[in-house]
């Protein structure tokens, strides 16, 4: 055996790579055509190893058969140079602008191990640490940084604070005020004032709450002033399923009646009134908007935005109904906005005041979807089918629901405690509704 045989068969004696077995996996999906499971496969491969070229090539390849030409050139660009900072970079900034924070994540890292001295990679790091509830990730990549911008600062802080870290918090609120008071007028100028001011208001209302559990009661309210009438309470050994979020659920008439009945209960312990319920115009809306204007004994109305709105309770199905609502984010008088179900893995333009329940995934009980008991004896089951009658049948059933709710829900005192610090309703806080965004140190995991 020459010399260069014998170092061809150490070579081969090498370990693959971890990625490898994803990959198989991966190409077994693409050879049976199904590319969307292919691209799913190579997600968990490049987190096993990023550097591992062939998992480029397939996704290329994948990316090639479903028309996704953008996408494509982004992983062609590693194949042809994969010492490139700025090509992992740019494949990061792909996956965070749509919200795939995982695999951005992973696209980051690598670009940061190749060149450690770009600043804006640190940032966008630390959001998709943060978003995927990796809040002490995010501090720690933020603080290997030696940026002086606004913005890394203002992350920074916004981070530490939701690590409980608020020591020094307010000299450097104040710092921020005061270096963005000698700017120059402009757009972006207004969005970082405002900013600061949400981080100046969390920060008050981080100091109303003695013991902070890690539970999404006390971490909405800290985050936006908010309100949740409905949590997962099943306690074990202190952890909460998803901090007392729920997964996936599927609502029935009798959930939406006693949420009518909470809501009533709160609202009347606040001394709030109002001229009528406004609905957004989808159906799902218009149906719990009825149903809740019953509960308060108001006149309904579609929502109209050339209208004021004033002394209105605003209703939506959905958090994301308000998204093309920017005039709610600045709160008129008396004015509160609702939302029935709050996405807590999805942004939001406006974080309503009060939400009724948050869930990776929820189905109303006339949309169809869900599962019952259809024989008891055998424990058969059936998926329930769409409830196609008109809305103000469905809205009348569920007035005709019995009250299943009789005492006044414990949480609601935690709210009527720091009513004053509460969007939509207190006098602690100013007239911006912020927007929704994913991070939280409360833990949570995608499902599915």
């Amino acid at each position: 055996m020459g010399i260069f045989d014998f170092f061809k068969g150490k070579e081969n004696k090498q370990p693959d790579s971890p990625a490898k077995e994803h990959l198989d996996k991966a190409r077994e999906h693409f050879n049976s055509g199904a590319y969307q499971e292919t691209l799913r496969t190579l997600i968990s491969g490049f987190k096993a190893d990023v550097t591992y070229l062939p998992l480029y090539r397939l996704a290329s390849e994948t990316l090639g058969k479903l028309g996704g030409a953008e996408e494509k050139s982004l992983f062609d660009a590693v194949i042809a140079n994969n010492h490139s900072s700025e090509a992992y970079n740019n494949l990061g900034s792909f996956y965070h602008e749509i919200g795939h924070y995982d695999m951005a994540q992973t696209f980051y890292e690598k670009a940061i191990q190749l060149d450690p001295l770009n600043n804006a990679i640190y940032h966008d790091l630390a959001i998709c640490y943060a978003r995927r509830f990796q809040i002490k990730k995010a501090i720690d990549i933020l603080s290997k940084s030696d940026s002086n911008d606004f913005w890394d600062m203002y992350y920074l802080n916004k981070c530490k604070l939701l690590n409980g870290e608020t020591k020094g918090m307010q000299p450097t609120i104040d710092m921020l005020r005061n270096f963005l008071q000698n700017q120059e007028p402009d757009e972006n100028l207004t969005i970082a004032k405002l900013k600061v001011e949400e981080l100046h208001e969390t920060l008050q209302r981080f100091n109303t709450v003695p013991e902070i559990r890690t539970h999404i009661r006390e971490w909405h309210y800290i985050q936006y002033g908010g309100v949740i009438l409905d949590f997962f309470e099943m306690e074990e050994e202190k952890n909460y399923v998803a901090g007392g979020r729920y997964v996936a659920s599927w609502g029935s008439n009798q959930a939406i009646k006693n949420l009518a009945v909470n809501l009533k209960q709160y609202l009347n312990n606040l001394n709030q009134s109002f001229i009528k319920v406004v609905a957004m115009p989808d159906r799902d809306s218009e149906i719990v908007g009825r149903v809740i204007a019953h509960e308060l004994n108001l006149d309904f109305d579609l929502y109209d935005r050339n209208q004021p709105n004033t002394n209105c309770f605003i209703v939506s199905a959905e958090s994301t109904g308000y998204n093309y609502s920017q005039e709610l984010s600045t709160i008129q008088n008396g004015q509160v906005v609702f939302a029935v179900n709050h996405c807590w893995l999805q942004s939001s333009n406006i974080c309503p005041d009060i939400i009724g329940f948050m869930t990776q995934t929820y189905s109303f009980p006339w949309s169809g979807g869900g599962f019952r008991i259809s024989d008891d004896d055998n424990k058969k089951v059936e998926k329930i089918p769409e409830d196609t009658r008109p809305a103000l049948e469905i809205v009348q059933e569920i007035i005709n629901i019995k009250n299943e709710t009789e005492e006044i829900n414990n949480n609601i005192k935690f709210y009527l405690d720091r009513k004053d610090y509460l969007k939509g309703t207190g006098n602690k806080t100013n007239n911006n509704r912020y927007n929704f965004s994913t991070e939280s140190p409360v833990l949570g995991s995608y499902f599915g």
